[in-house]
This record gives structure tokens, C-alpha cells and sequence, in this order.
């Protein structure tokens, strides 16, 4: 069985109604899985753009023996609805869906949260409504995400997605095979091909329910944290939860710098305990190059034990804690 079909077969549908004004109250389908050990520690996992929960196919195997897993796609990603304009998509729509599963659907009263690349800013909305109901997370992992947009690199593609004059004729140019395969060559390390199985599944993914069609929508996401970007991480800062930052080093579109200088004007100062790691052999999707080293670093996070400054393993490609207070 290839992982698109693994993936898509141990999942289950929910309906959610839009918050977003635009929308009418429209009723999207979303995909969310289960998966891991029924009853051990609770951990959320939340996906970026333009991928989905796959995302974290390996890093789920991985700690399926140690943790109750529970993932979603938003809407316009991976196996959930994605319609067409007029619908607009948002990250604080996104953030209340992430809200709603948490609370209502999920049930989750102690758990833990890790997010990637959009799904950063969708957490970090979604942990100030969660600070308001009493149902934080005891550790958030931050993964590699442009949060800081004035020294990330946005590629061409991205740029003529955004672009309400290309938008849509980049998509018509674009196959789910070569988005797929763009992302294989640009931001996983080391390289790979489309016959790789998990680059394979990102073009099954792009292709469900015509998900390049709404790559124009779904991107304006960046407009919204170009604008709300300063304010969430001000907000993160003062709310009372250990925070983890890991970061791949090979990153070019959201490089080192990003974390870097989140990290010390944000996270490092946290109420609660603070770490920065960066993972040496990881580009963008970190938990796709390094499961293995990313599992540990949430098992040492979720320990909540005193730890020095070191390198996993004493192993010269180990992640390396480079800070922490």
C-alpha cells in the first residue's frame, strides 16, 4: 500500500461551517486522522501550505508507539474540500476549526502541539483563543515556518501565486506532478525525485478534489500574516507554555535568519521553558529529512526534564540545542 492510500485509509470526516464572513456559513468536509496509541500522551500535529498531514507520515510512525496522535487537513489542503472561488480561506478560519477539533471534537483536556510552516500561524491564533478557554497545550514545537516575512525568501512560484494578476495562470500551468517535484528539488534534503513514495504522495494529494485550482486562494494566507505576523508573535510571547523551536539548517526560503531572530526577540524570554534547536541534515520539511532525530527532540520536550546544551547523539549530523532558558 503506497502512503497516499495508508494515509487516506485510516482517516475520518468532519463538517465544518466557514466563521469567515465571505463564506455564508458554507460547509466544508475536512479529513482528520487518529492515529499512534489510544490513551497514551495526546499530540497535536498541524500542517503548512501548500502540503497537508502527510506531511507527517514518517514522524508519526515514528512515535506511534508513545503517543495518541491526532492531524487535520484545513480546507483547500491534502484530503479535505477545496472550493473554488469565491471562497475565501483564512488562517483564523482555519485557527477556530483548529480550536473546534481541539475542544469539541478531539475532546483534549492535556496534550501537546507542533506546528509547520503556515500551520505556525494558524497555531499561534488558535493558542490565543485557546488561552481564553483554559485548553492550552503544555508544549507547543515550532517548526521551520516563514513567521517573520521581512527576511524570509519567497520563491517566484510563491510570488506569482500571490500576484491577483498571475495567480490564476500559474496554476493552469502547474500539474500536482510538478508541484510535487518542485518541492522534492527546492526545500527536502537531501534532494528527491518524483518516484520518491513520500513526493509521490504530495502529487496524489495536490490532485484530490483539484487542489492546484486553489492555490491562488489558498495563498493569500501570506497577506494575512504579513499583517497579523508582529502581533501573534508578541502575543505567543506572554502566554504561559513551554516552547520549543526546531529548525532545519538547509532552509532557504524560510532560512536560519527567521528563526534566529524569533527566537531571541520572541521565545527566548517565554513565561514558561524556551529551546532552539537546529536539525543539520533537515531543509524546509524537517520532519520528512529527520523523523528520527525530530521524535527525539519531542520526547526530550514532553519529558519536561532539565537538560545541558548538547548535540543528539554526539553525532556530528545530531541536532544540536544551541540555546535554551
Amino acid at each position: 500500500m503506497d502512503i497516499f492510500t495508508e494515509w487516506q485509509s485510516g482517516g475520518t470526516k468532519l463538517r465544518w461551517r466557514s466563521t469567515t464572513a465571505a463564506n455564508d456559513g458554507q460547509e466544508v468536509t475536512v479529513f482528520n486522522r487518529r492515529c499512534g496509541t489510544s490513551g497514551a500522551p495526546a499530540l497535536v500535529l498541524v500542517h503548512g501550505f501548500p502540503t497537508s498531514s502527510i506531511d507527517y507520515f514518517g514522524l508519526a510512525r515514528e512515535l506511534s508507539s508513545e503517543f495518541d496522535i491526532f492531524l487535520l487537513d484545513f480546507p483547500g489542503y491534502g484530503l479535505s474540500d477545496k472550493p473554488p472561488e469565491p471562497y475565501v480561506y483564512s488562517l483564523y478560519d482555519d485557527a477556530r476549526l483548529l480550536v473546534h477539533a481541539i475542544t469539541q471534537v478531539w475532546k483534549l483536556t492535556e496534550y501537546r502541539m507542533l506546528t509547520h510552516d503556515r500551520g505556525s500561524s494558524v497555531g499561534m491564533i488558535a493558542l490565543d483563543m485557546l488561552a481564553t478557554e483554559a485548553a492550552l497545550p503544555t508544549d507547543v514545537i515550532l517548526t521551520n515556518a516563514n513567521i517573520y516575512l521581512p527576511l524570509a525568501n519567497l520563491t517566484t512560484f510563491q510570488t506569482a501565486l500571490l500576484a491577483p494578476t498571475t495567480g490564476r495562470a500559474t496554476a493552469a500551468a502547474t500539474t500536482p506532478e510538478l508541484l510535487a517535484a518542485g518541492l522534492g528539488m527546492s526545500t527536502f534534503m537531501p534532494r528527491r525525485t518524483p518516484e520518491d513514495p513520500e513526493i509521490a504522495a504530495l502529487a496524489k494529494c495536490f490532485a484530490h478534489n483539484d487542489g492546484i485550482r486553489v492555490l491562488p486562494d489558498t495563498i493569500q494566507y501570506l497577506n494575512e500574516r504579513a499583517a497579523g505576523e508582529t502581533g501573534w508573535l508578541e502575543t505567543l510571547s506572554k502566554i504561559p507554555l513551554n516552547m520549543t523551536l526546531v529548525w532545519g539548517l538547509h532552509d532557504n526560503v524560510a532560512p536560519l535568519r527567521v528563526a534566529n531572530h524569533v527566537w531571541q526577540a520572541y521565545l527566548r524570554d517565554m513565561p514558561g521553558r524556551s529551546r532552539y534547536w537546529v536539525v543539520p541534515n533537515a531543509d524546509h520539511y524537517l520532519q520528512c529529512d529527520a523523523p528520527v532525530q525530530l521524535a527525539q527532540i519531542v520526547r526530550l520536550t514532553c519529558a519536561g526534564e532539565d537538560i545541558l546544551l548538547h548535540t543528539l547523539e554526539d553525532r556530528s549530523d545530531g541536532a544540536v540545542l544551541v540555546d535554551q532558558l
